[in-house]
């Protein structure tokens, strides 16, 4: 049981992932809460989380659309910053064929 919300983009990746029998490459992270209509939403202390995953080795972090422009200036070692602004394009963005 999770209580924390900042996973919900992870675990909706995961379920898509099961339904669609694609895997999620190893070096993709995601931070965000999903919103009821499938928006996703900024979480408290993006700015620390995103550098707390480029620091584990990331290569690339889908967070929502709206925390992308003050994320995307800071530099995270190397790591791609992909904004999304709800769970269509996070599916469009991680399980291109």
């Amino acid at each position: 049981m999770l209580t924390e919300t900042a996973g919900d983009v992870a675990i909706a990746a995961a379920i898509c992932s099961s339904f669609l029998e694609f895997p999620i490459p190893n070096n993709i992270a995601f931070i965000g809460e999903i919103g009821l209509g499938g928006e996703l939403r900024a979480v408290p202390r993006m700015e620390k989380r995103v550098h707390t995953v480029a620091k584990l080795g990331y290569k690339m972090c889908v967070i929502p659309k709206s925390a992308e422009k003050s994320l995307a200036n800071l530099g995270f070692q190397g790591m791609k910053i992909v904004g999304c602004k709800n769970l269509k394009e996070v599916i469009n963005t991680v399980f291109k064929a």
